[in-house]
């Protein structure tokens, strides 16, 4: 009787738990898991600082966070990415049900003038966090079925217009930075999908039109309607001060002003772990979340500022790899909006603090203060482990275990 040779499933040969801690290893990513490692580590130390004392922030709870994340990121990482491709329907209808449902009546919470929140059995989180990542597979999804020659003008539309109905929707909160970082997503799936470039720079100038415009009728519609319609006061603030630092010299200026002196103040060197005075003693705003890279670059000075750089250097390095050797559109899709993702949060994050960029509440990843955050980069970091044990070409071969039936 012939031996028929037998492939056992993934689940079977790889990341089943009858296989042992040896299988994990073998389709771990060691150099990205490390550098996580390393910025989690980093983002704790400052979190730890930056919340001495402080009663409105808990260095408990961001461990508690991270812990939550490290489990959901092995959940996911065991999971087959690719059965995520086939869902774009529940995706969009998931999608949106996250972003509406802080209107919901009794458990929508609102925070700093913001309805992002949602309180359920006692927890409180954002939902918002977790459409990042449902976002990004939805997108990837609907791209990827165009083989990266996304070239038909109505097929392009719909894509677009999927992401605009899901900003529309976050904006509805109002949440403008969570509204940037949908875009930001959206430009490097369609960008990596292969859409056409002209295209994509006319939607960027469209976006960039409508915001404006937005920026200008807004007061108008407030008058009439008796309340805020698109942009909230600090909101127009931000954008305001941006152009000019002493517009508000004890709002947002103020804020921007104590950044900077924050990041100035830490020399070359810094002033060591917790001897922070611009957020010890008060002076700088949200420093645990929104303000978080001031209160590094005091503690630990600009090398340690070119220390955290090179770490995000590394991380992108990595995952570019990992998308490199991808077999499987999809997965590298969906690693091009993770990139996107991250990228636009480094840049926005950092450079609001140095007055290069509008301040927003985009937090930094792996470092802000947050659970909701937390998570939602861990579940990202989960689905770029399961891409490379699924879909990299060195996956495949380490998935692969025939042996005699």
């Amino acid at each position: 009787m012939p031996v028929t040779p037998r492939i056992e499933t993934q689940a079977q040969s790889t990341l089943s738990p009858r296989r042992g801690l040896k299988r994990i290893v073998a389709v771990a990513n060691i150099p990205l898991l490390a550098i996580v490692i390393a910025l989690v580590s980093l983002g704790l130390l400052v979190v730890w600082s930056a919340t001495i004392g402080s009663e409105k922030y808990s260095f408990s709870h961001q461990l508690l966070g991270v812990l939550v994340g490290v489990i959901c990121m092995l959940a996911l990482w065991r999971l087959d990415y690719r059965r995520f491709a086939l869902l774009t329907v529940p995706l969009l209808i998931f999608d949106v049900l996250l972003v509406l449902l802080p209107h919901f009546p009794v458990i929508g919470v609102t925070v700093n003038g913001a309805s992002s929140w949602v309180l359920l059995f006692g927890i409180q989180f954002q939902p918002g966090e977790l459409a990042k990542i449902v976002t990004i597979l939805l997108l990837a999804a609907l791209v990827s079925k165009y083989r990266g020659r996304l070239d038909s003008g109505s097929e392009y539309l719909k894509v677009v217009g999927m992401l605009v109905v899901l900003i529309l929707c976050i904006m509805s909160q109002p949440d403008m930075g969570t509204g940037l970082v949908f875009v930001a997503i959206g430009a490097a799936i369609l960008y990596a999908g292969g859409a056409n470039r002209r295209w994509l720079l006319i939607t960027v100038l469209v976006i960039l039109a409508g915001i404006i415009t937005a920026f200008l009728v807004d007061p108008l519609l407030d008058q009439v309607v008796g309340h805020d319609v698109f942009l909230k006061e600090y909101q127009k603030n931000r954008l305001l001060v941006f152009l000019n630092e002493d517009l508000d010299p004890t709002g947002v200026s103020y804020n921007l002003k104590q950044a900077k002196i924050a990041i100035g103040s830490g020399g070359l060197i810094g002033k060591g772990l917790s001897n922070a005075t611009q957020s010890g003693l008060g002076f700088l705003p949200e420093a645990p979340t929104d303000f978080i890279f001031c209160v590094l670059a005091e503690e630990f000075g600009f090398l340690g500022s070119i220390g955290l750089l090179a770490l995000y250097g590394l991380l992108f390095y990595a995952i570019f790899r990992i998308a490199l050797r991808t077999v499987d559109p999809f997965g590298s899709l969906v690693i091009m909006g993770i990139a996107g993702m991250w990228a636009f949060q480094i840049l926005q994050n950092i450079g609001m603090t140095c007055g290069l960029m509008p301040i927003t509440g985009i937090p930094l990843p792996f470092i802000s203060y947050g659970s909701s955050f937390m998570l939602a980069n861990f579940l990202a970091l989960g689905l770029i482990l399961s891409i490379w044990a699924h879909g990299s070409a060195k996956g495949n071969r380490q998935q692969l275990n025939i042996r005699d039936a």
